[in-house]
């Protein structure tokens, strides 16, 4: 028995690094070409590792006027894409952190007294009220992107970061007040009483009590609420034209008429991503806390 349950174990940890590998290689991979110069990753056969390894491509997506000061002219001959150039992505990664962060802070602010509100006062229809704002995400995006597009049309906002904020607080909204109505839910309600009976007004309780024990599931949420913003493709290619392009709709511009500008792509998606990857490291416990007790009702 000892020898069979030592082999199931043994056997269900290949499956699941197998697993983990098999997903993710492309992100190694991508990693791996950002460093690389064409000459590399165009070999065959391949080899994952960079055996120069050099910043050629971010200075390239990001600062391409700073190229000239760190390789000299044939070192970025040697470089070179021949699929040719394409614009820096700096003022679309400039357009992303704004958008998503402004977006996220507002919904939250916005999401945090009416879930509030509905978990701790009962008034008619405020039962299934939370369920009726997720019920409004249910509907695809591509249902709704004609309607909103001349909604902002007719505002003039267009290619506006006004007009992408506002989006984005309707779109992560709803999810911020299911999440935190659940979140909410979980603190104890004689904890809060017992502020109010000392003298402590509502918003009071709320700010000084509430909060403070909520904050693993406020958190959670602000993340959830920067993935779908961060990563959010649809709505920002059509609302978008040249000023306020955002980084998923930049990352498609790297395929030109003679090919796939793999160096600047891989680039521009390590920037993109790693920011997310080390703040899931960093507050994953947190994550995970929040996103269970707001699961948990």
């Amino acid at each position: 028995m000892r020898r069979r349950g030592t082999l199931n174990a043994v056997l269900v940890n290949i499956v699941l690094w197998g697993a983990v590998a098999f997903f993710l290689f492309p992100t190694v991979w991508t990693y791996s070409t950002a460093f690389k110069p064409p000459s590399e990753y165009y070999r065959s056969p391949p080899r994952l590792l960079p055996e120069n390894p050099s910043i050629y491509h971010f200075l390239e997506a990001f600062v391409p006027e700073a190229i000239p000061q760190v390789f000299d002219k044939s070192a970025a001959y040697w470089v070179e894409e021949a699929a040719g150039r394409t614009n820096p992505v700096t003022p679309a990664l400039v357009n992303s952190i704004v958008v998503t962060l402004a977006s996220a802070a507002i919904a939250l602010l916005i999401g945090m007294p009416a879930a509030y509100a509905l978990s701790r006062y009962r008034f008619r229809g405020g039962k299934n009220m939370a369920t009726w704002l997720l019920s409004t995400r249910m509907v695809p995006p591509v249902v709704t992107v004609i309607p909103l597009f001349f909604i902002l049309s007719s505002l003039k906002l267009i290619d506006t970061r006004t007009g992408l904020i506002i989006l984005y607080i309707m779109i992560n909204l709803p999810i911020v007040v299911w999440f935190l109505k659940g979140v909410f839910d979980e603190v104890p309600r004689e904890i809060e009483e017992s502020a109010l009976v000392d003298g402590c007004t509502r918003l009071s309780a709320f700010v000084r009590i509430v909060l403070p024990l909520a904050i693993g599931g406020i958190v959670a949420t602000a993340m959830f609420c920067v993935f779908l913003t961060w990563n959010e493709f649809l709505f920002a290619l059509i609302m978008t034209r040249k000023e306020t392009v955002t980084l998923p709709v930049a990352l498609s511009t790297f395929r030109l008429d003679r090919g796939m500008l793999w160096g600047m792509m891989s680039a521009s998606i390590v920037v993109a991503t790693l920011p997310m990857i080390a703040v899931i490291f960093v507050l994953q416990k947190r994550i995970v806390r929040g996103m269970l007790a707001g699961s948990s009702r």
